[in-house]
């Protein structure tokens, strides 16, 4: 599936060859042209900032072959800069051969079914409505999450999971006026422990799937945020979706 940022660098890459083969038929200079110089300039920023989101929007973790492709086209960017603008008939060569591979090869792994992206416009990997506004940190923890996913930032994505329901358990026990249980030495007790607090806690009325999920939940984020030999996958978060959103719903219904 093309995204926007994919018809966008295509679109300039047709519209600075187009200015090229103009610049090339009047015999002007693109590097003094009163005209030519700074359009000129300004087309190839453009297209150099398009490729860049589109390579964006294509991370090689979970679009491995969209990827590969991108990565073929790169060369050919960076070779386009490095000439600007003393080669005119070379830049129109470059441009040429990339739009042959971005109607060719990569034009058929967009649009496989794999490739489709999570864009912006999509919903979130956890709804953003489950927290409140007025709990600005866990709003903006809750954010971070989500943009991790959208990156394919797997383990950063668990940790920050992890983080949010850590602080949403410690929020949920002092709305209820029973913080203490969760402390030790006036300190609060780690991550560990506090899940074993709430799933033993009525206060919180906690599902039985959400208790079961919880110390999964706690695996992948210390898995993401510690371990120096595992990775968290994209399967990893997807198999947990379901639990993870009722489980922050759950919590958050408590603070």
């Amino acid at each position: 599936m093309r995204t926007s940022s994919a018809d966008k660098f295509v679109a300039e890459v047709h519209a600075f060859g187009k200015l090229l083969r103009i610049v090339r038929k009047n015999r002007a200079s693109i590097t003094s042209h009163r005209f030519y110089s700074p359009k000129a300039r300004a087309g190839l920023a453009a297209l150099r900032k398009n490729f860049l989101m589109f390579k964006r929007d294509y991370p090689e973790e979970r679009f491995p072959k969209v990827a590969f492709q991108i990565a073929t086209i790169e060369p050919l960017v960076s070779k386009l800069t490095e000439i600007f603008p003393s080669d005119a008939k070379e830049m129109i060569r470059l441009l040429d051969e990339i739009g042959f591979k971005v109607n060719a090869d990569l034009a058929a792994e967009l649009d496989a079914p794999e490739a489709t992206p999570l864009l912006s416009t999509s919903a979130p990997f956890i709804p953003d409505e489950l927290i409140d506004d007025k709990h600005g940190i866990l709003k903006k923890v809750l954010w971070e999450a989500n943009r991790c996913y959208d990156a394919a930032c797997y383990n950063s994505c668990a940790a920050m999971i992890r983080r949010l329901v850590e602080n949403l358990i410690i929020e949920a026990f002092e709305h209820h006026g029973i913080a203490d249980k969760i402390k030790r030495d006036g300190e609060y007790i780690e991550f560990g422990a506090l899940i074993g607090k709430a799933i033993a806690e009525q206060a919180l009325r906690l599902t039985k799937n959400t208790k079961r999920t919880l110390p999964e939940l706690k695996f992948f984020g210390d898995l993401g945020a510690h371990n120096r030999m595992a990775l968290v996958r994209k399967g990893d978060l997807d198999r947990l979706h379901n639990p993870i959103r009722a489980g922050v719903e759950e919590l958050a219904r408590n603070i």
